[in-house]
């Protein structure tokens, strides 16, 4: 009888830690699959009923990472917050009834955003000058015209000018030399604060055939 007791105890004690959630696998195949805007991609964690995306500016464990975004119920996050030009480092971990997820691995991406946000910049050939004009930014102080040759991300593009923010809807920049004739040029603007920091990823690319 005791013996049958004992056996009965070590079955309940073995059932009761086997109840005990130690929280689910952690997520593996972290990539980025995208940098404009910066998007991320993981494999799905079986038992998993959401996933928490951690964001920091200097590779390390999770301690160096701040929440970014959490119940994320798909394996894909956009990042619509990063700063054109900003290196950050992303980790993921994946949460069920059991608990969290140690991390997964890290991914590092510099945002290369194009997505041109409120600025609607368009342009256009007047004479022997190229005329910008774009929605203006409530919170800019001014902005940062940039140029190229081709196509291409912000980060291959020339700055020409620095555009005191005005209070009227929208703001006009003309440029004014450096062309030739024949070629297309492309324009890219981001927005700075009073401090001289760059606050958004870049606007939209619009080209002008001089």
């Amino acid at each position: 009888m005791i013996k049958s007791m004992m056996v009965t105890g070590v079955v309940l004690m073995m059932l009761v830690v086997a109840g005990c959630g130690t929280g689910p696998d952690a997520p593996t195949g972290l990539t980025v699959t995208s940098t404009s805007p910066i998007t991320l991609s993981w494999t799905a964690v079986s038992g998993a009923t959401s996933y928490t995306v951690y964001r920091g500016t200097t590779s390390g464990g999770l301690a160096t990472k701040t929440l970014l975004a959490s119940d994320i119920t798909v394996t894909t996050y956009t990042d619509t917050l990063a700063s054109a030009g900003t290196a950050y480092y992303y980790q993921v971990t994946a949460v069920s009834s059991d608990g969290v997820s140690s991390p997964s691995n890290e991914v590092n991406a510099v945002s290369q955003s194009q997505s041109g946000g409120l600025f609607n910049l368009q342009g256009s050939k007047n004479g022997s000058q190229i005329t910008l004009i774009w929605n203006t930014v409530g919170s800019a102080a001014s902005y940062n015209v940039y140029r190229g040759t081709t196509s291409s991300l912000i980060t291959n593009k020339t700055k020409v000018a620095n555009v005191v923010a005005v209070t009227s809807p929208t703001t006009i920049f003309t440029d004014g030399s450096g062309f030739t004739s024949g070629v297309t040029y492309f324009y890219q603007v981001t927005s700075v604060d009073s401090s001289g920091t760059e606050q958004s990823q870049a606007s939209n690319e619009v080209s002008v055939l001089f």
